[in-house]
């Protein structure tokens, strides 16, 4: 039997049919049916009636509320009916002593009459207060006729007032919009740029009189009102700009604080703050006394005004008018706190829109001009807070910041501009056509310029690091100036606008100036942040510098460069990095900026950046010289190993030699005269080769390279001249004669090109020697050995003018040639032959010119010559040079003019 069968059955004929423990297990299943039914009912009820049911709650609390807001509308009513018995009892006379009833009524008339005149009258003068800013007399007479209409409601009743006299409520409409233009008037106030204490705490005056607003409120008030304003002219679009803005917002800032002392502290007058005074000058002061300020009829008012309305004193105000300092202070600070967010947000905003620093310090001598309070230090000691400068707290942190920034972005844009100018130069130096090459200054350094020389020198001698001359001694090409000029014009600007910032406004007073009419705290605040921006210039400029080191290493000199040639990249940027030091005066000013022109501060950080400059042009220097070895290896292809030595003609492979006689004896007391030919110059093919690196060195300048990268030039020639000569020796079958040619150069290179302290090209000149005079003869060698010995010493001493760059130990080489002391004159004084005394460091100026002077201040000089012949004999005393020039020439430039003038063109 289903559920659905429960319902249709039949008593009778259910007990007919069934047991009784089968009619007990029907019930058991109607039950539970059932009980089923009421939880599917309860949980329908609860869902989708729930809300009906907490509504008919609700409305039955309504009704409670109701109820009771009807009982108390009705006490209301009950007291006022109290209230006006009581206050119109005068008005009441028992019916029985009351003779003239007729005489109150109109009485009672003329007293409604006045109010209503006075109701009439008060809009013009509330509008009058209004316009002389005086909202405080306006909230006076507003409280005046809010006065009134109650007395005439409770005199008259509102029934017999709307029928009897409806000007009065028309009245009074317009009257009560005046509680909303007060607030905003007094808001207004409030907001203004530019307000006065006493008008400030007139307004405050009038909101407690209006609202019966405290003390606390009326602070966040204030408070809430001057940062309205600040908002106002530091976000809103107006017509101020920048340096207006900041202005105006510390001018509010300070006139703040001295806003809420004024109007909550002011401790000079005892009675507290004006708005206490305000408050307590009025509080008096009755209707009567109010009115009578008015052109209304002063009898009138005395005689009908109601006694009630005379003796009120509506301006009475309740509680305490004194504040606390702690909760004054707790405002302050809170407010402090949203002024140093404010700024962090917005007005680093505003000063984001300035892009140079010339405009930041328009804006920082604008700020600094404001003039604080005479009382600001007292006002801060009042309030039992730290004296703070809003300038130097909040703004000038800002301003700092902003110059920092447009450091980074000037520093960062001329970098570029410096990298962009960089990869053009190298991208056209790399043309065969181009007309100013880089590799090969010759065509700079040798050409006469009517530039080189200046006219006319300064008194200090003309330094200018520009002049031509100066240039092409230091190798430095039109187009490394041109880089170094624009790299300084880019930082002009930034220099010049920051040197204003940090020191043009720091001025030395005259007598005649008024000391006390100077701020020293502001003047002192103005150049706070002097060292933190002159850190920073130095830190960034460091840094950009850097990064351009770091530029030139991953693009132009590395393996494979992204723009022009390795070897002419290499020479570019090494003169570029060392031209930094001395012609960018205006990166040497990033680190020693000083407020006096000319003065030159001693910065370990420039002398830092120098010597890294410098050191990062000698290593690039090095990438050059890495680059030249395969250079050095097609020269001495070209000029050595064309064949091997024994298979070379040997007129190419040996040049003139020169004939000696020696004597020998021959046991039998005969002299014998034997001739002999001893190599006299170095080979056809060496002579080739070194002058051919010569010649590419002298491409380069050689003169502007350093020491060590010059040294590792000639170390790689002496290196492959050496291992060639071993490899060739090894290979060859040499005759005696080619042997002694290939001895001889060998001999010749390791002296013009091994410094006596090089110990591994030193053995390895040794181990060439050794493998060469395993082809000679012994005795033959010891023949020949001291003529070679000697010829080489002659060789080098000719071809030191021509070969100088290749000899890296000159004052070594001079003391083996001993040149000095083989030159003698007569009279035992030493000379210096014509041909080295470019090379020698006691040389005097202008050598040269003074043998051809006049032999009555110069004495002549014999020189004996010799002839070819002559010049191939060895002979024991040899030919002597004397020259006693030396000794008596006249220093300097001025002897040589003074020779000029007096000796050489005299008639004598």
């Amino acid at each position: 039997m289903t559920a659905t069968n429960y319902l249709d059955l039949d008593i009778n004929k259910l007990f007919k049919e069934h047991t009784i423990k089968e009619i007990e297990a029907i019930q058991k299943k109607i039950q539970y049916e059932s009980d089923r039914k009421k939880i599917e009912l309860r949980t329908l009820v609860g869902e989708r009636y729930r809300d009906l049911i907490l509504a008919a709650d609700t409305i039955g609390k309504m009704k409670i509320t109701s109820e009771r807001v009807i009982q108390r509308i009705f006490n209301i009513e009950y007291k006022f009916g109290e209230l006006k018995n009581k206050y119109l009892i005068g008005f009441k006379i028992d019916p029985i002593q009351n003779e003239d009833n007729s005489k109150n009524v109109e009485d009672l008339q003329d007293s409604i009459i006045i109010q209503i005149k006075i109701l009439m009258d008060v809009p013009q003068h509330i509008w009058s207060s209004i316009e002389n800013k005086d909202l405080l007399f306006a909230t006076q007479l507003y409280l005046i006729a809010l006065n009134i209409n109650y007395s005439l409601l409770f005199e008259v009743g509102a029934a017999d007032l709307s029928i009897k006299y409806p000007i009065i409520f028309k009245q009074w409409d317009v009257i009560s919009q005046f509680k909303t233009i007060i607030f905003n008037e007094c808001n207004t106030v409030l907001q203004s740029l530019d307000v006065q204490p006493e008008s400030v705490a007139n307004c405050l005056a009038a909101f407690v009189l209006l609202d019966g607003t405290s003390f606390p409120d009326l602070l966040e008030k204030l408070i809430s009102m001057r940062n309205h304003t600040i908002k106002s002219i530091i976000t809103d679009e107006n017509d101020y700009n920048v340096k207006s803005k900041i202005k105006s917002c510390i001018e509010i800032l300070i006139q703040t604080i001295n806003l809420i002392y004024s109007c909550f502290i002011n401790t000079e007058n005892k009675s507290g703050g004006l708005v206490s005074q305000y408050l307590t000058k009025i509080q008096d002061q009755g209707a009567y006394s109010l009115l009578s300020q008015l052109d209304l009829n002063q009898e009138l008012l005395m005689e009908f005004l109601p006694s009630v309305t005379k003796q009120h004193k509506p301006f009475l105000v309740e509680g305490s008018q004194n504040f606390a300092i702690p909760d004054l202070q707790k405002s302050i600070k809170s407010w402090l706190d949203w002024v140093s967010n404010f700024c962090n947000h917005e007005v680093t905003k505003l000063l984001d829109l300035i892009i140079s620093i010339k405009g930041l310090y328009y804006v920082r001598e604008e700020s600094v001009s404001i003039n604080l309070p005479e009382n600001w230090n007292s006002i801060w000691e009042e309030l039992s807070l730290p004296k703070i400068t809003f300038w130097v707290e909040f703004f000038q942190p800002l301003i700092s910041r902003r110059v920092k920034n447009i450091i980074n972005d000037k520093w960062m844009e001329t970098t570029t501009a410096l990298k962009s100018d960089v990869v053009e130069l190298l991208s056209k130096v790399i043309h065969d056509k181009f007309e100013y090459p880089e590799h090969d200054l010759r065509w700079f350094v040798w050409k006469d310029s009517p530039n080189d020389i200046p006219q006319k020198l300064t008194k200090n001698g003309g330094l200018d690091n520009k002049r031509s001359l100066l240039m092409k001694t230091k190798g430095y090409s039109p187009n490394i100036i041109k880089l170094c000029e624009s790299f300084d014009k880019s930082l002009h600007a930034l220099l010049a606008d920051l040197e204003q910032y940090l020191y043009e406004t720091e001025r030395v007073m005259s007598l005649k100036d008024n000391l006390l009419s100077t701020n020293i705290s502001l003047i002192s605040d103005t150049f706070s942040d002097r060292a933190e921006i002159q850190e920073h210039l130095q830190t960034v400029s460091t840094s950009m510098i850097e990064d351009f080191i770091n530029f030139v290493n991953t693009t132009c000199v590395n393996d494979e460069p992204e723009h022009g040639k390795r070897d002419i990249n290499a020479v570019v940027m090494a003169r570029f990095l060392l031209a930094l030091t001395t012609l960018s005066l205006n990166l040497n000013k990033c680190f020693t900026l000083s407020k006096v022109s000319g003065l030159t501060i001693t910065n370990t950080k420039w002398q830092s950046v120098c010597d890294k400059l410098k050191e990062k042009s000698t290593s690039v220097w090095s990438v050059w010289a890495k680059t030249y070895r395969t250079k050095i290896g097609e020269h001495k292809d070209k000029f050595i190993s064309k064949e091997a030595l024994d298979g070379y003609p040997i007129h190419l492979v040996i040049s003139e030699w020169e004939k000696v006689t020696i004597e020998e004896d021959s046991g039998e007391g005969k002299r014998i005269n034997s001739k002999i030919l001893v190599p006299y110059q170095p080979s056809i093919q060496l002579q080739k080769f070194l002058t051919a690196v010569n010649r590419d060195l002298n491409k380069v300048i050689p003169h502007t390279l350093p020491k060590k990268v010059l040294h590792e030039i000639i170390e790689d020639t002496v290196t492959e001249l050496l291992n060639h000569y071993i490899t060739a020796s090894n290979n060859a079958n040499l005759s005696q004669k080619q042997a002694f040619q290939v001895l001889f150069d060998i001999k010749y290179s390791s002296l013009l090109m091994i410094p006596r302290e090089s110990k591994t090209l030193s053995d390895l000149s040794t181990r060439a020697c050794d493998i060469v005079l395993s082809k000679i003869d012994p005795f033959d060698y010891d023949v020949f050995n001291p003529f070679i010995h000697s010829n080489v010493k002659k060789s080098i001493q000719r071809s030191l003018l021509i070969l100088g760059n290749l000899v890296p130990h000159l004052e070594q080489l001079h003391s083996i040639l001993g040149a000095r002391s083989e030159h003698s004159n007569t009279e035992g004084v030493k000379s210096d032959p014509p041909s080295v005394l470019a090379l020698c460091t006691t040389a005097p100026w202008f050598p040269p010119l003074t043998v051809t002077a006049p032999a009555r201040n110069l004495p002549l000089v014999s020189v004996t010559l010799q002839e070819k012949t002559q010049r191939k004999k060895v002979t024991t005393k040899e030919t002597t040079k004397s020259d006693s020039a030396g000794a008596t020439i006249k220093s300097g430039a001025a002897a040589f003019f003074g020779a000029m003038g007096s000796d050489w063109f005299s008639s004598s």
